[in-house]
């Protein structure tokens, strides 16, 4: 919509990737809001995309008519739109605060903000009620540029946004060094650069409503002027979303690695559980209960890898230092410990099915091991992959065929 179109019909039609990214807002939204509805840490995540949301629905021209025709009061739309965008901005300042743990001081800028805040919104709603407006010329911005009460209320605005951008890179600058992960070092420089391109784009708005709306020199020319504060607003978005969402999506991840290394080990948890059912610490779900099952996946993952441990620990007795002596992993494999490993546990399986004694001298099997769970994971799934290798099928029935032939 233009101030050559009073009647408010050019570019009425939704588009359609306005429309995609309104439905996935939307959808986050209410799926933050629904989860994170009793967790005070995480809750202004879900509100910030709650107000967001709302935002950017009223941002669409049709959406604007229909508030404004339902409510009766012209530019409706708008007012309620920079409304959501003051509360974003403090949810945003709640949500960094949160994420940064802010100390007692933080947290009494935090409030100052705030509070400045609420009385900039209702400074908005004051100024909204004499401001110029009719419902046949739609958007008070555009057709009262020159009105002093049209400047004020726009420039107050703008002072919100401000104002939380500041707070907010004052709040999230101090952990830049001391955060303890990279990526979360990273993520805060993210919001950080995030809010000094919102900052930019602050000036050079405020500057545009003064020049257009009092006649003052304004440098940018051509289609500059609406180019440059689009691209330091989306610019800003992409920072201020990126950094607040990377560890979120760091975390899903890391959920989704376990989910995948929990199903990609259940055939050797299958094959070791059936040699040592004892070490099953619960019922036995079947397949497709366990691929729907989505809960608990780190837990569930860590009873995995403890049961396999238990089993191979178990079935370790039946390698004789003999065998162990005999059963050495070739040194060109790229991870020689593992590979020999891999062949006590064949030949431990091998020898069970044979009949053989189950003795004591389990100090003898190769064993390995990491560092933490994800490790600890990688390591089975290796010590699955190389079980199954040509060359430690062929070296436990050579090293269990030469036991009989001692024996």
């Amino acid at each position: 919509m233009t101030c050559s179109d009073p009647t408010g019909v050019a570019q009425a039609g939704p588009d359609p990737v306005w429309l995609a990214i309104l439905a996935g807002l939307w959808f986050a939204a209410l799926l933050l809001a629904a989860r994170f509805a009793r967790s005070p840490r995480r809750r202004p995540a879900a509100l910030l995309l709650l107000f967001v949301s709302g935002a950017v629905t009223l941002t669409g021209y049709a959406t604007r008519r229909s508030f404004d025709a339902a409510t009766g009061v012209p530019d409706g739309a708008i007012l309620a739109g920079h409304l959501l965008g003051v509360a974003a901005v403090a949810a945003v300042l709640e949500l960094a605060a949160a994420l940064t743990g802010a100390t007692a001081p933080a947290r009494r800028r935090l409030r100052t903000a705030q509070l400045l805040l609420a009385v900039g919104a209702l400074g908005l709603v004051v100024l909204f009620v004499p401001v110029p407006r009719a419902l046949d010329h739609p958007d008070f911005g555009c057709w009262e540029s020159s009105s002093p009460l049209v400047v004020a209320y726009q420039l107050l605005y703008q002072a919100c946004l401000a104002t939380g951008l500041v707070v907010a890179g004052l709040l999230v600058r101090p952990r830049v060094r001391t955060v303890g992960t990279r990526l979360h070092r990273g993520a805060l420089r993210m919001v950080v650069a995030g809010c000094l391109a919102g900052l930019a784009y602050v000036v050079v708005r405020c500057w545009y409503l003064l020049a257009y709306g009092f006649d003052l020199p304004y440098p940018l020319t051509g289609g500059l002027p609406g180019t440059v504060p689009v691209l330091l607003l989306e610019s800003a978005l992409v920072l201020f979303g990126v950094g607040l969402l990377a560890p979120a999506a760091y975390r899903a991840t890391v959920f989704l690695r376990r989910l995948v290394r929990y199903h990609r080990l259940r055939p050797l948890w299958v094959l070791l559980g059936g040699a040592a059912p004892g070490h099953v610490l619960g019922p036995v779900h079947p397949r497709w209960a366990d691929l729907l099952d989505l809960r608990g996946v780190e837990r569930r993952l860590y009873r995995r890898t403890i049961e396999i441990r238990d089993a191979q620990w178990e079935l370790a007795g039946y390698v004789s230092p003999a065998m162990a002596e005999a059963a050495v992993g070739p040194p060109s494999s790229e991870d020689a410990l593992l590979a020999t490993e891999a062949l006590h546990l064949e030949l431990a399986l091998r020898a069970r099915s044979a009949g053989l004694p189950c003795t004591d001298a389990r100090e003898a099997a190769a064993w390995t091991g990491g560092a933490d769970l994800d490790a600890e994971a990688g390591a089975l799934l290796a010590l699955q992959r190389l079980r199954a290798e040509p060359w430690v099928q062929a070296a436990a029935g050579g090293v269990l065929a030469t036991g009989e032939r001692t024996g």
